[in-house]
C-alpha cells in the first residue's frame, strides 16, 4: 500500500509508523539491517489499537504552515552512546504510561490505522513529521481517509524495550526505546508530553540513536 512509505528522516519507529514497507524498503536502519529480532519480541496486535481516531485536519487553521521550500526533516542518527536528558528517573506508573503508549502506536502501526495512529502524537510530533499543509506528502494525507488495513504478520514491529525513561526538567518524559521487525532492530530516543485532556503521554519528538 503505497500510502504507508515516508519520505522523510532515518529509519526511526515514528517513520516505522508510516511504512508497511520496511522489511522490503531500501532506505537505511538505524542499525544493522540483518540484525536477527529477539526471540521474546512484543508485537502488539491490530485489535490494541483502541485509541479514538485523531480529528481531521491533521494540521487546524494557522497551525504549521511552513511552506514546501522549507520542510524540516527528522533529525539525524545521534552519534555515539544513546543519552537521555538530565532529570530524575521516572517512577513505575509514569514508565509503565509511555510505554502503553508506544504499545499502542505500534498496534495501530499494525492495524494500519493512521488516524488512530496520530492520536498518540501531538501536534509538535506532527509539524516535525510533516511541517504542514503544504509539505506533508500527498499520499500519506490521502491514506488517511482509506479503510484500515491489518499487516501481514511478518511485517508487523514489535516493542523490544523501554529503559532509562526520565523526567526532564519541563515535565517531559525522554526514553530509550527500541523495537524490530522480524529482519530489523530501530533504537530511537522518544519524548512524551502529557496531554491533561485525556490524561495520556503522547509522543512529542523522536531521535534516531545510532547502535
Amino acid at each position: 500500500m503505497a500510502g504507508w512509505r515516508s519520505r522523510i528522516g532515518p529509519r526511526t519507529v515514528i517513520v516505522m509508523l508510516l511504512s508497511v514497507e520496511c522489511v522490503a524498503s531500501s532506505g537505511a536502519s538505524v542499525l544493522a539491517q540483518a540484525t536477527p529480532t529477539p526471540a521474546a519480541l512484543d508485537v502488539p496486535a491490530p485489535d490494541d489499537c483502541q485509541i479514538a481516531p485523531r480529528a481531521l485536519p491533521l494540521f487546524p487553521p494557522g497551525v504549521g504552515q511552513r511552506t514546501a521550500a522549507t520542510p524540516r526533516p527528522l533529525a539525524s542518527p545521534a552519534a555515539g552512546p544513546a543519552v537521555v536528558a538530565v532529570g530524575a528517573p521516572a517512577d513505575a506508573e509514569t514508565a509503565a504510561a509511555v510505554t502503553a503508549t508506544v504499545r499502542e502506536a505500534l498496534a495501530c502501526r499494525n492495524a494500519g490505522d493512521f488516524p488512530r495512529a496520530y492520536a498518540l502524537f501531538t501536534q509538535q510530533m506532527l509539524i516535525q513529521l510533516f511541517g504542514g499543509p503544504a509539505t506533508i506528502d500527498p499520499e500519506i494525507q490521502a491514506a488517511m481517509s482509506e479503510k484500515p488495513h491489518h499487516l501481514p504478520r511478518g511485517q508487523r514491529i514489535g516493542l523490544v524495550s523501554l529503559e532509562q525513561a526520565t523526567i526532564m526538567p519541563d515535565g517531559r518524559v525522554a526514553a530509550i526505546v527500541t523495537t524490530a521487525t522480524p529482519r530489523r532492530l530501530f533504537r530511537d530516543r522518544l519524548v512524551f508530553a502529557h496531554d491533561s485532556a485525556t490524561g495520556r503521554w503522547l509522543i512529542d519528538e523522536a531521535r534516531g540513536m545510532g547502535g
